[in-house]
């Protein structure tokens, strides 16, 4: 039965009835074929319920939204693993049989897609390419950022000790990796903008941790960024002496 299970969806919720229940009508659909899971990871005080069968709910016994990350991918089946936090919701345009068929296709280790803010006429899509490394900020948004488990559990999950930047710090320990990266411009997720990443009370600690995941990583994107001059440079003089 596990080999069976192409993609699982992790959510994430806490003291938020309504944001889950939003998400769970948004994945109804998509849990109807049976290469599709869900795991809902509960850290409320009271129980969250739901009666469908491809759907395991379970009380968070970590702490944090990594580590309730790490709780919930843990548990998946899926070769491909989406986290998609309650509140959000899978974008009522993408066909699910794409998707799927796009995830059985592809060599990639992550699939980008874009995301759609709550209350904007347009999705968010990613940067032009030469925007998109070095990654100096977290354009790739987690709810339209599908990982291969494999992937995932070779780079050991996130890291606890950020409480918002866990997924910038994620990215940036994985693309450095040679990780393929297939980025579409296929809306993947609505986002629900009351959450923690978009408080404006939370906002000076993502700044400062968005600082600190930089610092921990600059020495890597220093090495990458002389590394591409190099190239840059012996590209550059090949050429002029073929001139």
């Amino acid at each position: 039965m596990a080999d069976c299970i192409l993609l699982s969806l992790v959510t994430i919720t806490r003291d938020d009835p309504g944001g889950l229940e939003r998400t769970l009508a948004s994945t109804a659909n998509w849990l109807m074929d049976p290469e599709v899971e869900q795991i809902v990871v509960n850290a409320s005080a009271s129980p969250a319920h739901c009666e469908h069968p491809a759907v395991r709910v379970i009380r968070q016994q970590s702490d944090g939204i990594a580590g309730a990350f790490n709780e919930g991918w843990k548990l998946c089946r899926g070769k491909w693993i989406w986290f998609l936090n309650g509140g959000d919701a899978v974008h009522p345009g993408l066909s699910r049989e794409w998707l799927l068929r796009l995830l059985t296709a592809t060599s990639a280790g992550v699939v980008i897609g874009a995301i759609q803010y709550d209350g904007e006429a347009a999705p968010h899509c990613a940067p032009s390419l030469p925007r998109q490394w070095p990654l100096l900020g977290c354009w790739i948004p987690h709810p339209a950022a599908i990982v291969r488990r494999e992937v995932l559990e070779a780079a050991g999950g996130f890291d606890q000790r950020w409480q918002i930047a866990m997924d910038f710090d994620l990215w940036l320990r994985l693309l450095p990796r040679g990780i393929v990266a297939d980025v579409v411009a296929v809306p993947f997720a609505s986002f629900d903008v009351t959450g923690l990443s978009q408080r404006a009370d939370r906002r000076r600690e993502l700044q400062r941790e968005n600082a600190g995941v930089l610092r921990r990583h600059g020495g890597m994107l220093v090495r990458n960024a002389l590394t591409a001059t190099c190239r840059l440079g012996a590209h550059l003089i090949r050429a002029f002496c073929r001139w």
